[in-house]
């Protein structure tokens, strides 16, 4: 699989953008219900945190993910390309931009792909590292049912915290009931794991 690193563009958070600029040069639209067009590649594994869900779908539910911040994190969540499914059905490959702020502060944006997990050999072998570095501890039937890929860019793409993309790994690992694979280490933890290291760097 060829990977291609996203660009962080130079714009207010505040301000919403149909597009993304995921490359230098090259530019994600989206169409009027809000999902990418175009090729979408996963990150390699050291350039974001990556989360296994069991669930194979790649619906983006704002409300879900606002709420699970607001109660869980204490964190403001806003999606700023609205996603509409008026079939029912979802994408095989999608991308988002999620604003993300403790209440009353000012926000970072980070960026979200997500794609089935059977595109991501390099995800799933981090993984399966992961597993194997903490002895299973039962990652690896978490694993084993994995079915879609997540992932959260590192660093923010706007905005000064530069611990908005734990937030959002960690809302989503509440979320979608997924172990997070880290940047540039070889473990693997889910939501309690996440929170620990929200903990540590004083969120």
């Amino acid at each position: 699989m060829n990977y291609r690193a996203p660009v962080a563009p130079s714009r207010d958070p505040d301000q919403a953008d149909p597009g993304i600029t995921v490359a230098a040069g090259a530019r994600m639209e989206f169409d009027s219900n809000g999902w990418a067009e175009g090729r979408i590649e996963l990150l390699p594994p050291g350039q974001g945190w990556s989360l296994l869900s069991p669930e194979p779908e790649a619906r983006i539910d704002e409300h879900r993910w606002a709420h699970q911040a607001r109660v869980f994190f204490g964190a403001e969540l806003a999606v700023v390309q609205k996603k509409a499914y008026p079939s029912g059905a979802t994408p095989m490959v999608d991308a988002v931009e999620v604003d993300i702020a403790r209440a009353g502060g000012a926000p970072s944006r980070v960026l979200v792909l997500t794609a089935p997990l059977d595109r991501a050999p390099l995800l799933r072998a981090a993984a399966a590292a992961g597993v194997r570095a903490i002895g299973g501890r039962g990652f690896d039937a978490l694993l084993a049912r994995a079915r879609r890929a997540w992932q959260v860019r590192e660093p923010p793409v706007a905005g000064d915290d530069a611990r908005a993309p734990l937030v959002v790994t960690a809302v989503l690992a509440a979320v979608l009931l997924a172990p997070v694979v880290p940047p540039d280490e070889e473990t693997i933890f889910g939501v309690k794991g996440a929170r620990e290291r929200l903990q540590r760097l004083g969120w």
